[in-house]
């Protein structure tokens, strides 16, 4: 079994279904392979352990050991998980004697000149902007859509529908006319009750005129109320016929027509689906805990789970009260501008902001790796040489890192083949990222937007 880089060459005691298997080792596979060999030993002790240990205990430390191995063999590049795996496994059930060959092969490896790196080859790597920018928290919840206003138009009077003005689709303004109904009746309605109520008065005029020797108080009062119901009679009249036009209560768009012409229709008939879609609404429910993190009118983001479209909102409403049950408060987003092919009833990820770092340095998320138990990230400098830099990290979103302290905006921080990297390592760098942080067109496009909220927390 042969085990070869630029770096590295090992030749390895054979092993059944390795013969054939390469596996290339970057500079920095010494560390990881030092430790590879301080657990073969381990393990190789554990082929000849006390026959008094239990096998429970034989096997966690088995199963402690194969996973340990796996996680050093996946450090070097190019071994994929199954080969390291394989190899880790054939290793644990390898006799004590196959172990101790390898471990000497190790130590031979590490004691020729070339085990050490080559200072002279410059590493490939892609690199990024350090940028300022804002950087959010957010509580992350599901909701389904729904138009501000929705409703179904009904018909106030009954008749045979007239005329209809409108189609499904069209856009109407409150107060347009929808629909007409046959309005002749109520016409005749309105004239005859115009007429009793003209003649009532006529009544009540000439009584109020007499003397009181010549009429009581109590036949005027009998007139006045007389004249009364009907001009109240009349109203009714008139208001039923305004009914034969039925109008839109609010502005929106017709869903769905439910009459056609000719037809007839009776009171609180539905003759028409309108829905408001200038705005769509969310409804969703957060811990009561982050209630003094909102506040009406604050961003949210939302993303549409059929076409991963990123819309913006803001809280309309924060309900008053705490779900007793459920320990969570009811706040409804409101979606002004969204997609064309959005509509009411899709489903989407709600991402209440509950806490925003604003102009801190920013760098990929993927610039940070951690490092014996430290996070850190290398930097590419003016002489094309790599400079590691402990950091602290503050908010994280699915593409960018706050960084509070160890890089300024401006520099260059490796993105892609840093793992590779040491103090001084001499770089080839692939990309063309710009050294002046102002200059966007050449950032990543990752950096060109504004950042996001940090991941989310589910409650």
């Amino acid at each position: 079994m042969s085990y070869q880089s630029s770096d590295l060459y090992l030749q390895l005691p054979d092993m059944p279904g390795f013969s054939q298997t390469t596996i290339s080792a970057g500079r920095n596979a010494g560390p990881s392979i030092a430790l590879v060999l301080s657990l073969l030993i381990a393990m190789a002790t554990l082929n000849g352990c006390d026959s008094s240990a239990s096998e429970a205990q034989e096997e966690a430390g088995a199963n402690s050991a194969l996973k340990e191995l796996v996680d050093e063999f996946q450090k070097l590049p190019d071994l994929e998980q199954k080969t390291a795996e394989r190899l880790a496994k054939h290793i644990l059930s390898s006799p004590r004697e196959d172990a101790v060959k390898l471990s000497n092969a190790i130590r031979a490896v590490k004691s020729e000149p070339r085990w050490g790196r080559d200072e002279n080859r410059p590493v490939p790597i892609a690199t990024s902007l350090a940028t300022e920018g804002d950087i959010s928290v957010y509580y992350k919840t599901n909701a389904t859509l729904e138009v501000d206003k929705d409703a179904d138009i009904v018909a106030r009077v009954s008749g045979l529908v007239k005329k209809i003005t409108v189609e499904e689709g069209d856009e109407v303004k409150a107060g347009d006319v929808l629909l007409e109904i046959e309005n002749d009746e109520y016409k005749h309605r309105v004239t005859l009750s115009s007429a009793r109520a003209q003649n009532l008065k006529s009544k009540r005029d000439r009584l109020e005129a007499l003397t009181d020797d010549l009429v009581s108080a109590q036949e005027r009062e009998t007139a006045e109320s007389e004249y009364n119901t009907a001009m109240a009679e009349l109203e009714l009249a008139q208001l039923n016929l305004s009914y034969t036009m039925v109008r839109a209560p609010f502005g929106g768009r017709i869903v769905t027509r439910m009459v056609d012409p000719g037809q007839k229709v009776g009171s609180e008939t539905p003759v028409f689906h309108l829905s408001d879609f200038r705005s769509l609404l969310a409804k969703v429910f957060v811990p009561s805990k982050e209630f003094r993190n909102l506040r009406t009118e604050q961003d949210v983001n939302l993303v549409l789970d059929s076409t991963k479209a990123v819309m913006k909102g803001g809280i309309k409403l924060i309900s008053p009260i705490i779900d007793p049950a459920t320990g969570t408060i009811k706040i409804t987003v409101e979606v002004s501008d969204y997609p064309a092919n959005t509509r009411p009833g899709d489903f989407a990820e709600v991402q209440v902001i509950t806490d925003t770092h604003p102009a801190v340095v920013l760098v990929p998320r993927f610039a940070v790796i951690t490092d014996h138990d430290e996070q850190v990230v290398f930097i590419a400098t003016e002489g094309n040489t790599a400079e590691r830099r402990p950091v602290e990290v503050g908010y994280t979103d699915d593409d960018n890192a706050e960084i509070i302290s160890g890089v300024k905006v401006g520099e260059r921080v490796v993105v892609k083949g840093q793992r590779r990297l040491e103090n001084g390592t001499v770089l080839k760098i692939l990309d063309n990222t710009s050294k002046d942080p102002k200059v966007s067109q050449d950032a990543p496009e990752s950096q060109k937007k504004k950042p996001g909220p940090k991941g989310f927390r589910k409650k």
